[in-house]
C-alpha cells in the first residue's frame, strides 16, 4: 500500500483531480462537519459491500480523519487484488496545511 502526504495529495488534485476517486472512510457524522471536496463518503463498516461504487480506473485514494482508518481499510482492499492510496494524517492534516480542497459546515 502506497501512502502520500498532504503536500503529494494537494499537487495530485492540482494536476490530475480528474483522474482521481477520493473515498472518505469516515461516519456520516464527521462527514457533516468537514469533508474534501468531490470525495465519495463510504463508511468503514460498509466499504466491502460498496466496493461496485469505486471508480476503479482511476487512482483511488481513501481518507479518515488521521489517516489510520483509511490506512487499515487500504491495506484490507489491496489484499483482495485493488491498488489503492492512503492518505498519511487525513483530514486533521489538510485542516492544520490550510487546504483549500475541504469544505466546512457549520461555520
Amino acid at each position: 500500500m502506497k501512502n502520500i502526504n498532504s503536500k503529494q495529495f494537494k499537487k495530485m488534485l492540482d494536476n490530475e483531480s480528474n483522474k482521481l476517486e477520493i473515498i472518505d472512510v469516515r461516519e456520516q457524522e464527521e462527514a457533516d462537519i468537514v469533508r474534501i471536496k468531490n470525495s465519495k463518503l463510504i463508511p468503514m463498516g460498509e466499504l466491502m459491500d460498496r466496493l461496485d461504487e469505486i471508480d476503479w480506473t482511476k487512482k483511488v485514494i481513501f481518507v479518515c480523519r488521521s489517516g489510520s482508518r483509511s490506512g487499515y481499510m487500504a491495506q484490507m482492499i489491496e489484499q483482495i487484488g485493488k491498488k489503492v492510496v492512503n492518505l498519511e494524517g487525513g483530514i486533521f492534516q489538510l485542516e492544520m496545511d490550510n487546504c483549500d480542497c475541504l469544505e466546512k459546515y457549520g461555520e
